[in-house]
């Protein structure tokens, strides 16, 4: 089950990491929150209900949308009629016509969308089919719409397009979106490219799993721009060529077939329903089952720690409770089951308190530190039995089990969880990219710029590499939607792969990337001040410090268009700012042959009207610059190479944030000794990535409360 966790706060941290104690917080509004949850989630989980019968649905869209296009297209005729009728005399009054007042009558007159439906209507393949088109029907786009998924058609469903391209339209749109949800809160679940022409359709599956409890409306569409984006595009395109965004791709039918079953690993559900059906628990009478059964539940939510008997003997008491008011077995335990998920021992990683004479974790708490460090979740059958046998602190067998959680595909979790924060990878979802001006840097590339970055981190731990490819490389990994934002040919499939490239190529190490280069912008324009202080936080391990509070506004530059280098300039003229943006701005620079989304430019081009279409401005780019410690550099590809050169500086940055990650507390001056021999280990395999996390295990904090 997912459970729905959108009443919970979040738990970022007001500084460093989400996993530092001292700042996450807990109230009593959210006690109620978390057992609300926990009785919503266990509902679909453990009370008795019929497997649903897979099927399939198919959509046939000439049977499904045409007709309605056609409608409106008609209704639109006749409004413009009536429109045209209304202005070409002056006796009758609007209402005569069938409108509220004059403007209406201008606004129907000027019936934008209807030269588009009529051309979709007047295509051959849309009698056959649907082709998707970005604006549409007053300003909307062409999708098809799926069967509704509800809380109990729980599993795994294939959907299945039957499409061709357009050749002639951009290649960002002959992929397929896939989204579930409404409006704003859509959510995009994948994307699919088409590569067949329309002689020969070819067939496009997509597979994603619907989990209990959940209720989804599904949609297939275009790849589409953040809120108005895709709208913005089409009208700008309309000026050009009378219809607006070209289609990118013909649908034929398009079908949904599940649910199919799915293995989840949920020990605490398996073990539950075990016990249901037990021969053991058959015999006992009501209080005695309800009793044995919150105690394996409760062992299990509290990751192998025995339940104190008071706290099992009133959840009893409430299991009689709810039998009394006439529910069955396994209604009566939903609220005794939840509120074993909305205690402290189930929401708090609790460890005993430590003494000089016993000052290390025991191997259960150890189990727990590590399993919550690397999965963020509970440990395993194999984790919790090695604690049980006081094997786990044995270095060897540490060792071996830190390895085989780092392969598990659970590791996602750290890597999601730690290079979020470490990289600050907020910055990527706070701007909207305005469509006409990044055309191609929509939600899809969006999303996989961020998923790259991911997904070479994982490249690194899983191949034993050394951390400074980072920095520079000569492979990328991406799929073949970020390949073709980058530019890179022979990329065929979804998946995430090791792509090499030249050494001269623009992409390689975190510089390159559109998601660090994205998140040194404010949506529209790039940043050298953010793009420096970030190379600086992350990269050389020395951040600059908070701009002070008393920075004054330069008012004085009010209506002047300026190049990123003279605002530079201008604020290093203010005594308050000039010490720390001679160190910032320099490097910053070096990244401006970037726009705001991560696309080369040779130079910048600066909107002067109210409106993106309005008249521009361009100025050349200066990359020079220079990093702190003096090394000079004439371009990006000198400020890569220089900043390569700053491994040692890498690796202790990434040691200090990987301790506060895993011990859950800022990182302070008294553990320089503990990051000296995290980075003395590391640096005898070159900087192995994951030997940092081996040697953060092995330490002594790390296995001390």
């Amino acid at each position: 089950v997912q459970p729905d966790v959108s009443n919970l706060p979040d738990d970022q941290a007001t500084s460093g990491f989400d996993t530092t104690g001292a700042s996450l917080f807990f109230s009593s509004d959210q006690l109620e929150q978390y057992l609300a949850t926990a009785r919503a989630s266990l509902e679909p989980a453990v009370l008795p209900r019929k497997s649903p019968v897979s099927k399939t649905v198919r959509i046939e869209p000439e049977v499904e949308y045409t007709p309605h296009y056609a409608e409106a297209a008609a209704e639109l005729r006749d409004r413009e009629t009536r429109a045209e009728a209304y202005f070409s005399q002056k006796e009758k009054p609007p209402s005569a016509f069938g409108f509220l007042d004059e403007y209406s009558v201008g606004k129907q007159r000027a019936a934008e969308w209807l030269p588009l439906l009529e051309n979709y209507l007047a295509r051959p393949e849309t009698k056959t089919g649907a082709t998707l088109i970005m604006t549409i029907k007053q300003g909307g786009y062409t999708r098809i719409k799926l069967p509704v998924l509800h809380e109990q058609a729980d599993g795994r469903y294939t959907i299945r397009v039957r499409a061709a391209a357009y050749p002639e339209a951009e290649e960002r749109l002959h992929y397929l979106e896939f989204t579930s949800g409404y409006g704003t809160g859509r959510t995009r679940l994948g994307w699919r490219k088409v590569t067949a022409t329309q002689d020969d359709p070819q067939i496009v599956e997509f597979s994603f799993e619907h989990q209990p409890g959940q209720k989804q409306q599904l949609w297939i569409h275009q790849r589409s721009h953040q809120d108005r984006g895709d709208k913005n595009l089409a009208t700008i395109d309309m000026k050009k060529n009378g219809l607006g965004t070209p289609p990118g791709i013909w649908v034929d039918w398009a079908e949904i077939t599940g649910p199919e079953p799915v293995d989840r690993h949920a020990p605490a559900v398996e073990e539950f329903r075990n016990a249901m059906a037990a021969d053991d628990l058959a015999s006992r009478d009501d209080k005695q089952f309800a009793r044995e059964l919150l105690h394996r539940f409760a062992v299990r939510a509290f990751r192998g720690e025995e339940p104190d008997a008071e706290f099992l003997d009133r959840l009893v008491l409430r299991y009689e409770s709810n039998r009394t008011n006439g529910h069955d077995k396994t209604e009566a335990l939903i609220r005794p089951l939840s509120i074993i998920l909305s205690s402290p021992s189930f929401l708090y990683l609790v460890e005993s308190t430590g003494n000089e004479s016993s000052p290390s974790l025991t191997d259960h708490e150890l189990a727990v530190r590590l399993s919550y460090f690397l999965w963020s979740a509970p440990p395993d059958e194999e984790l919790l039995s090695l604690a049980q046998t006081a094997k786990l602190s044995d270095p060897a067998v540490l060792k071996a089990q830190t390895a085989r959680l780092l392969v598990d595909k659970r590791a996602d979790r750290f890597v999601r969880g730690f290079v979020h924060q470490w990289l600050e990878m907020e910055r990527l979802g706070m701007f909207q990219f305005d469509g006409v001006q990044f055309r191609k840097f929509d939600n899809a590339a969006r999303e996989s710029a961020g998923e790259e970055v991911f997904q070479t981190f994982h490249t690194l731990l899983d191949e034993k590499l050394p951390l400074g490819l980072l920095l520079k490389s000569d492979f990328v990994v991406v799929n073949d939607l970020l390949a073709g934002y980058y530019g890179l040919p022979g990329v065929d499939g979804h998946e995430f792969r090791k792509v090499q490239v030249p050494g001269d190529s623009l992409r390689g190490g975190l510089l390159g990337s559109a998601a660090v280069l994205a998140m040194g912008s404010d949506g529209q324009r790039s940043s050298p001040v953010e793009r420096g202080a970030w190379v600086l936080r992350h990269l050389l391990n020395d951040a600059p410090p908070p701009a002070p509070p008393n920075v004054p506004m330069l008012s004085r530059l009010a209506g002047k268009i300026l190049s990123a280098r003279e605002l530079g300039q201008a604020h290093q003229e203010e005594p308050q700012c000039a010490q720390c943006h001679q160190k910032i701005d320099p490097i910053g620079f070096g990244l401006e042959n970037f726009d705001a989304a991560g696309q080369w430019r040779d130079v910048e081009t600066i909107a002067t009207g109210k409106r993106k279409a309005n008249k521009t401005k361009e100025f050349d780019i200066d990359p020079r610059g220079q990093l702190p410690d003096g090394m000079k550099f004439e371009d990006f590809f000198g400020l890569r190479d220089a900043v390569s050169q700053h491994d040692d500086d890498f690796a202790q940055g990434f040691t200090e944030a990987l301790i506060a990650y895993g011990l859950g507390r800022p990182y302070g001056v008294t553990d320089q000794d503990l990051s000296d021999e995290i980075k003395q280990t590391a640096k005898e395999s070159d900087y192995e990535v994951s030997q940092f996390i081996h040697a953060l295990v092995q330490s002594k904090p790390f296995q001390t409360k």
